[in-house]
């Protein structure tokens, strides 16, 4: 009994810090995801396995040694990501192994920690709790009001995930109706009152495919209804955008009406700096700030920001051939799991998969809005990764149900 709570406390502590981005801070002057992972690697590794996660080792390791090392010339952050990387791989690779217990385990103790986070995002709202959150998250936070992140942004990454994760779950698993409504009336607030607009569309993204491909034609029905249910609540949505008071998503809104960040602009003027630097611009010794100085659309003040879109920035500094080659690479495994997990969507035995897709559908989109991503090791991003590679890989084997 001592064992597995010993078990349970580890995993629960690895999961907590790598979904939260947790790795350096005043408490843990060791790398976190090392603290906890050792213990369990001396004492609950699987040694009848052998390392399964050599290609994506390979393909990340090129990836970040030419984005974040040589192009960014970010040293801290490449040797940052590896140590988060190795870890994560090593978690699963040795400590879940074949057991899909130990595998359920993990995704419901992350589930439940975004759940959290969102919980902590609403008592932010009324009660302004920035010392409980800066301890939370071992380091001062910058943005309020929002959950166990520093910033509204990383918030953002984990309510994506965890919105598309509940939705197809909640309605293959079939559990009691009543608990479920409460759980997705608890998610569309964390939406809601998170006032981040890409989690918004990502969240619909997911959504929609999901109610595409398990309904088929009834799909326009539910569709037609929330249609009209979005045109009926148009007429309440006044009272919380002219509120100013109140710190919501459409007040948000209302309030950058007149920002002169758009994502579009941004968007459309990192194509033209593409296009202005075809090879990309590791080739031509530039960096970001070099090419867009002069650029009014990426000045906000004194401050030049990027284009808020991960994909194209990462395109953009390593050019479109090997840009879009190593992002083939990195996800071209994760696009077969996820295109095989919605043809195979009313198997009950695939529920798991179907969710974990769905998430991380979502949270992929919202890097489009946003700069992190798989290779700045966005915890979300990362676990949910390697969760849908590992899972076909149990699926694909005989699984082991004992804890």
């Amino acid at each position: 009994m001592i064992k597995k709570i010993m078990f349970f406390v580890l995993m629960f502590m690895f999961m907590y810090v790598t979904t939260f981005n947790i790795f350096m801070s005043e408490i843990f002057r060791i790398p976190a995801p090392i603290i906890f992972l050792a213990p369990l690697m001396i004492f609950y590794k699987d040694e009848d396995v052998d390392f399964v996660f050599g290609y994506e080792a390979i393909v990340f390791f090129i990836a970040t040694l030419l984005y974040t090392l040589l192009a960014e010339q970010d040293i801290a952050s490449f040797f940052a990501f590896l140590i988060k990387l190795a870890c994560l791989v090593m978690f699963f690779n040795f400590i879940i192994a074949s057991n899909i217990k130990r595998f359920n385990l993990a995704i419901y103790i992350f589930i439940t920690l975004l759940f959290l986070s969102g919980i902590i995002m609403l008592i932010d709202h009324q009660f302004k709790i920035a010392d409980l959150r800066s301890m939370l998250v071992f380091t001062p936070i910058t943005q309020s009001p929002s959950g166990i992140s520093v910033t509204l942004f990383i918030f953002g990454y984990q309510m994506a995930a965890l919105t598309a994760f509940l939705l197809p779950f909640l309605i293959l698993s079939r559990k009691n109706w009543l608990l479920s409504l409460v759980i997705m009336a608890f998610a569309i607030c964390f939406i809601f009152f998170g006032m981040q607009r890409s989690v918004l569309v990502s969240f619909g993204l997911s959504s929609l495919l999901f109610i595409l491909f398990y309904y088929r034609a009834k799909s326009v029905f539910i569709l037609g209804g929330i249609v009209i249910l979005l045109f009926i609540g148009q007429n309440f949505s006044d009272q919380f955008s002219s509120d100013k008071n109140q710190q919501n998503i459409l007040n948000k809104n209302v309030k950058q009406t007149n920002n002169n960040e758009d994502r579009g602009d941004l968007m459309t003027e990192n194509l033209k700096v593409i296009a202005d630097y075809p090879f990309g611009l590791i080739f031509y010794n530039k960096s970001w700030n070099d090419v867009v100085w002069h650029n009014h659309v990426y000045k906000n003040g004194s401050v030049i920001i990027t284009s808020h879109n991960a994909y194209l920035m990462f395109i953009t500094y390593l050019g479109p051939l090997i840009g879009l080659l190593l992002l083939l690479l990195i996800y071209w495994k994760l696009t077969q799991i996820v295109w095989n997990s919605f043809k195979n969507i009313r198997q009950k035995e695939n529920i798991m998969l179907l969710a974990l897709s769905c998430s991380f559908i979502a949270i992929s989109a919202n890097s489009m809005f946003h700069n992190d991503w798989l290779l700045s090791a966005n915890g979300p991003t990362l676990i949910l990764y390697f969760s849908l590679l590992h899972l076909t890989k149990i699926k694909t084997n005989k699984p082991i149900i004992n804890l």
